[in-house]
């Protein structure tokens, strides 16, 4: 949606639901889930190139890579980049929120750090594999958090955050500096991949009643259907439901 001022043209852009890679989006949506990817955000970057972009966010996370990609995007911006948490910014969409040089927050929203996540399997060698990678992925996750935080609070702090899987509250998100400033106060009006970084189990729970599932079990379904009859997503083709 595009406001016209007399100071400025701002776009608004609503980030709701998982976050997810561009090539994963019509899967979601075939199955009526609720998500966005950076294409999104692309565009809407390219459409306000001078002025200002707001993105309303309310995520409990998803893919961390294209996470990534968003926080990229919005941090390399020419216009000016506003989030404003409506909710709850939770996971990837932490880091994404990070990305904005301004971020606002309802005085009832809530960010919520935690590790990345990776199912894998195979033999000892494999596993260590991964643990290098969720590794690697954690400093990079700490690196948006610290352009953010702008040494308001150190990468130890965060990394403990991570660690203890954190919920902050407005007031708290202001002091260590991954937001700027609680809406409503003092009467003020508002502004109008298989690797997961999501809320998902355990205090996770509270956000959803299950955890989502993943694309590749979306796939897997996808394929089950048409097996059995359902009509195909245009453009897409039909999927071989048997493993190779």
């Amino acid at each position: 949606m595009r406001t016209e001022t007399k100071e400025a043209i701002i776009i608004r852009l609503t980030l709701n639901g998982t976050v997810v890679a561009d090539d994963d989006l019509w899967l979601y949506d075939y199955f009526g889930i609720t998500a966005f990817s950076p294409s999104a955000v692309r565009e809407a970057i390219k459409e306000n190139a001078d002025d200002e972009l707001v993105v309303e966010v309310n995520s409990g996370g998803g893919s961390v890579f294209a996470g990534f990609e968003i926080f990229s995007l919005l941090r390399g911006a020419s216009c000016r980049t506003v989030a404003v948490v409506q909710s709850l910014a939770a996971s990837a969409a932490s880091t994404i929120i990070s990305g904005c040089r301004t971020v606002q927050m309802s005085p009832v929203a809530q960010i919520m750090l935690h590790l990345p996540v990776i199912s894998t399997s195979g033999n000892r060698e494999e596993h260590r594999e991964s643990i290098k990678l969720l590794d690697s992925i954690t400093e990079s996750i700490l690196n948006g958090y610290e352009t953010k935080c702008r040494g308001k609070a150190t990468r130890e702090r965060l990394a403990h955050l991570m660690r203890a899987e954190t919920w902050i509250p407005a007031q708290d998100a202001v002091e260590m500096g991954l937001a700027d400033e609680i809406l409503y106060q003092d009467d003020a009006a508002a502004l109008p991949g298989d690797i997961v970084n999501a809320v998902g189990g355990s205090i996770r729970g509270l956000v959803n009643s299950a955890a989502l599932p993943s694309a590749a079990e979306l796939r897997a379904k996808y394929a089950e259907l048409v097996a059995q009859g359902a009509t195909p997503a245009d453009g897409h083709p039909v999927l071989d439901p048997t493993p190779a």
